[in-house]
């Protein structure tokens, strides 16, 4: 009898355990923290500024410096970004009421605030988020609602994603680093004897539509649209305007746009640890621009630790309706612009960069960091030139839900 007891006893208690450790299992959740410090260092030189009406220098300097903080906890995700842009641009001259030298700074402030819920029964994300961006002549609020939902058998993704922005484009929204009621827009200082526009605000409306279908273990198509109408004030009001009379206006475009952009991406996983994403892209909008694109971005592993990322991007397009360079405008004709990223053009863009994990503790959280390097080529003589590094920290550990009630 005292035999069979023990063994009834032994056998209830490792019951009582293993239910106590499903318990507590089913209470650990994973938390994730991942910091991103981020820096790009832009330099771009041409001769075909819209600022002074499609010829003159495009000398321009961007510093870039911002940070991302993701955190997971469970099912649902925050994501906070914080940057600016520090601009240093020759053509500032011709735009600020405030006579000033090439090394005048202006800046872009930015920030954005997502939210994510995991549901995992039906394997769908969704995401809600808010943004803003502020610089002296722009302030702008965006708003994001986004859903992304995987099948059954994990072989086809679908996503969705809305957003909105809403802009104001007077100058003065930023006085001596504060911010301040704005108060007009700004012209090229010898066309300020008038109002050009009536209207001083943007709006945006986007729709991206997205479908991934995994073939086999090596590869992976997707196909991606993005449907845009704006509404508004389309054109930049310090753009200048030469027509074939000598006389001078500011840039003029319609109050409504409509843009639709459609790619197809091919995913490779090949022999020897290299990753090729290959991308077509059609652009095409009411102002009369047709536009291709075709992209190839690889990802070579040479060691567990050192990936080599190489990459290359063609564009070419067809200029818009409106567009006509310096002095060939009709002074009788509805809209114009002068501005040559609205021309008929061509460009190249090559990069090279590398990513390296140290997978070492030694390194504090250190998950990964990485540098890249692009050299952009336009058809009309632009060149510019992109610096770009990358630190990422990535901390996980597993947390209590709930304390376990177990007796």
């Amino acid at each position: 009898m005292n035999k069979r007891t023990l063994l009834v006893g032994s056998l209830a208690f490792s019951l009582l355990m293993a239910k106590a450790q499903h318990r507590s299992k089913s209470e650990f959740k994973v938390k994730e923290t991942e910091v991103e410090l981020l820096y790009n260092h832009y330099l771009q030189n041409g001769d075909n500024s819209a600022v002074t009406g499609g010829e003159g220098t495009e000398r321009l300097t961007v510093y870039g410096p911002s940070f991302n903080l993701k955190k997971k906890l469970g099912k649902n995700g925050i994501n906070f970004q914080l940057g600016a842009d520090i601009i240093s641009s020759a053509s500032t001259d011709n735009i600020d009421r405030i006579k000033s030298s090439a090394s005048r700074l202006d800046a872009r402030s930015y920030t954005g605030l997502h939210y994510t819920r995991y549901l995992e029964k039906s394997k769908m994300t969704l995401s809600a988020g808010i943004s803003g961006s502020i610089e002296s002549d722009y302030f702008s609020i965006g708003k994001h609602l986004g859903m992304t939902k995987t099948s059954q058998n994990d072989m086809q993704t679908f996503s969705a994603e809305l957003q909105i922005f809403n802009d104001d484009l007077r100058w003065g929204i930023l006085d001596d680093g504060f911010l301040s009621e704005p108060q007009f827009l700004i012209y090229p200082v010898e066309l300020r004897f008038q109002e050009w526009y009536d209207e001083y605000r943007r709006d945006s409306y986007n729709l991206n539509l997205g479908f991934t279908q995994v073939l086999d273990r090596r590869n992976t198509i997707g196909i991606f649209s993005a449907l845009s109408l704006q509404k508004g004030l389309l054109a930049t009001p310090f753009h200048r305007i030469f027509f074939s009379d000598n006389s001078r206006g500011v840039e003029q475009f319609p109050d409504k746009r409509q843009k639709l952009a459609v790619s197809l991406r091919w995913n490779r996983f090949t022999t020897g640890g290299v990753i090729l994403k290959n991308k077509v892209g059609l652009y095409t909008d009411d102002f009369g621009i047709l536009g291709i694109t075709f992209d190839n971005e690889t990802a070579i592993k040479l060691s567990p630790k050192w990936t080599l990322l190489p990459s290359l991007r063609y564009y070419t397009q067809k200029e818009s309706k409106f567009f006509a360079p310096k002095g060939e405008h009709d002074p009788t004709a509805e809209f114009y612009t002068s501005d040559h990223d609205l021309s008929g053009i061509s460009s190249l863009t090559v990069g090279m960069g590398w990513r390296h994990w140290p997978a070492s503790r030694k390194n504090k959280g250190l998950h990964n960091f990485s540098f890249r390097y692009f050299f952009y080529s336009r058809s009309n003589g632009l060149r510019a030139h992109t610096v770009s590094t990358a630190f990422n920290f990535l901390k996980k550990r597993r947390g209590r839900e709930r304390k376990n009630k177990t007796r």
